[in-house]
């Protein structure tokens, strides 16, 4: 959908991907949109060269974000929610929708 104008379809998925999910790391987005783990990081990076997302570390994972001080946030987050209403539901369901708990270890507490 927004393609021509990120360039990519992958990488406008990494953006729906982080509007929805707030943070994400480059091998938990490539598992979830089935995508391979260099393309993503390839895409993470440009993006954080370009001033659109920063990377923090949180211990050994590098967590990726929308750059809160990048002039136009709020114009592409707007942008992103909007042609995102126009995605499937499953789509949303399948991808974009952020899990309410964590994981079940199955270990006793």
């Amino acid at each position: 959908m927004l393609e021509a104008l990120f360039g990519s379809e992958k990488k406008e998925k990494i953006l729906f991907f982080l509007i929805s999910h707030g943070e994400g790391y480059p091998r938990e987005i490539a598992r979830i949109l089935g995508f391979n783990l260099q393309t993503v990081q390839n895409h993470l990076l440009n993006l954080e060269s370009g001033g659109v997302l920063y990377s923090r570390l949180k211990g050994k994972v590098r967590l990726f974000g929308f750059n809160p001080r990048y002039p136009f946030k709020k114009e592409l987050e707007s942008l992103l929610k909007k042609a995102m209403a126009f995605l499937s539901e499953e789509e949303v369901r399948r991808f974009y929708r952020p899990r309410l708990r964590p994981r079940r270890t199955g270990k006793p507490l």
